[in-house]
């Protein structure tokens, strides 16, 4: 429903829409922040029935006596158990059984922190045993030590002209598992386009009751060339060999609570600190605000996460809902920024093999004037349109739709004898699909973003891989509503 109206009120002719902009400017941000709010409680009534899990009950009941666990692995037993749906004394239905094995199989998986995971029930009398058996990934993750400065791959190869200097180096060494409470250790450092140097540390489970934890997260970074404003929906870049244009420190505490399975909440309050070269705030004096230099931004957020899907790496059936509200503050000069971000995904599975997906995106923020380096909105990390990959649309509100259809053609596992990865999973998945959305900038005819303000849409097909450690690589091929036709390279999910 919402981007049914969504999409009628942006066929409004084009004179009213110029004659409603000229009279009200706030028209379209306050429209879209309606939407938005409208969106959440459609969402929001229908996942509030399915926060907790629940075994049914039947005639035929199995008593859980015991459940072991045995495999290669470090992870320790209460990080195992907290995943389950189950727990010793439940009693399970007898013809519910091996759905319960196959949903807490699944479970295990997709805390990525195995390889394999087999459940075996041993069934005796009116009682039952379940037997796990776990085979550990290999803890210690690096993460690629080459990537690309820009927004994604296809901008670097087409409009940089895969330019090696804007090339990073470097590498993060991942711990997933310290001392095998799924504690996350994470050292980064690079060199080349951006020079990092960071630190995070997290504990999901820091109580008896495995339902609180906390993070840490401290960053350094500093850049040659950086975007210093948006024109035409593109960025524009200022470079300097000799000098930095930019520097950057950022510091993070969060908490977390995680009441059941399927839900998170996180808080988390962050310092940052910016500074920028006299060249920049020449070239852009609102880049920070009121032609500064440096600024420090205090930032509060809450998020709120609903994950019922099946694989949190690469979902195939099931819903997640994701709310994100932002608070900023910077502490020179007035400006102020409050967000809502929400992000709500379905996953199906009609018939064997067949899967389709629809991912609804939109957030808003007020109020409407804002530095530059609070105006990321349409085009940045995951929001995005496929199809305009090139583009960028600042500003303070945009809603997206993408809707997919895939084949899975390949589904094998790979066995090797080499530890951590005696197993590797390889599916393929060939796809079609179609995206619609819009981002509102109060200003784009002063910055000539001509794809802000109105409908955008795509539709395309391309292939999925997905296998070990949560490696996704898409292609997809894209026609956009300008009529340009691409290949694009992702590697992420959806």
């Amino acid at each position: 429903m919402f981007f049914v109206l969504f999409s009628k009120y942006w066929h409004f002719s084009k004179s009213l829409r110029i004659s409603i902009c000229y009279l009200c400017p706030d028209f379209y941000a306050s429209m879209l922040r309606f939407l938005l709010f409208c969106w959440v409680f459609l969402f929001v009534g229908r996942l509030s029935a399915q926060v907790f899990d629940t075994v049914a009950q039947t005639e035929s009941c199995l008593w859980l006596r015991s459940i072991d666990v045995s495999g290669d692995r470090r992870t320790k037993d209460h990080i195992i158990f907290r995943e389950l749906s189950v727990q010793p004394g439940n009693c399970l239905p007898a013809d519910s059984l091996s759905s319960i094995m196959e949903l807490n199989q699944l479970r295990l998986m997709t805390i990525n922190l195995f390889n394999q995971v087999e459940l075996e029930p041993i069934i005796e009398g009116d009682s039952v045993d379940i037997h796990i058996t776990v085979m550990d990934r290999f803890p210690i993750f690096p993460e690629p030590n080459l990537e690309f400065a820009d927004r994604n791959f296809n901008v670097w190869w087409t409009e940089m002209n895969r330019d090696l200097r804007r090339i990073n180096l470097g590498l993060t060494l991942t711990h997933n598992n310290f001392r095998g409470n799924r504690e996350t250790v994470s050292l980064t450092g690079q060199v080349g386009y951006t020079q990092k140097a960071g630190f995070t540390y997290s504990r999901p489970y820091a109580d008896k009751s495995q339902k609180h934890g906390f993070s840490l997260s401290f960053f350094g970074l500093q850049n040659r060339e950086i975007a210093f404003q948006t024109s035409a929906n593109k960025l524009e870049f200022a470079r300097h060999f000799g000098n930095f244009m930019q520097r950057r420190f950022e510091g993070a505490a969060g908490y977390t609570y995680r009441p059941a399975y399927a839900v998170t909440h996180l808080a988390q309050l962050s310092f940052h600190h910016y500074w920028i070269s006299d060249t920049v705030r020449q070239l852009n004096p609102e880049y920070l605000g009121d032609n500064r230099n440096e600024q420090n931004v205090l930032k509060l957020a809450y998020r709120f996460e609903y994950n019922g899907v099946d694989n949190w790496n690469y979902p195939l059936t099931g819903s997640r809902f994701i709310g994100l509200f932002e608070q900023k503050l910077a502490l020179s000069g007035k400006y102020g920024q409050s967000s809502v971000h929400l992000h709500y995904d379905y996953y199906f599975n009609p018939w064997r093999k067949w899967y389709g997906s629809l991912v609804l995106r939109a957030r808003t923020s007020w109020p409407q004037r804002q530095p530059y380096i609070f105006r990321q909105n349409l085009g940045y990390g995951f929001d995005y349109i496929r199809g305009y990959e090139y583009y960028v649309m600042d500003g303070s509100s945009f809603a997206l739709a993408r809707a997919s259809w895939k084949y899975q053609l390949l589904h094998i596992k790979i066995k090797l004898p080499v530890r951590f990865f005696q197993v590797v999973p390889i599916s393929l998945y060939a796809k079609v699909y179609g995206d619609v959305g819009a981002g509102y900038h109060s200003a784009a005819a002063a910055s000539g973003d001509y794809l802000s303000n109105q409908l955008l849409y795509s539709g395309g097909f391309g292939i999925d891989l997905v296998t070990l450690y949560d490696i996704k690589i898409r292609f997809e091929y894209t026609l956009n509503h300008l009529g340009e036709k691409s290949l694009y390279l992702h590697r992420s999910g959806e």
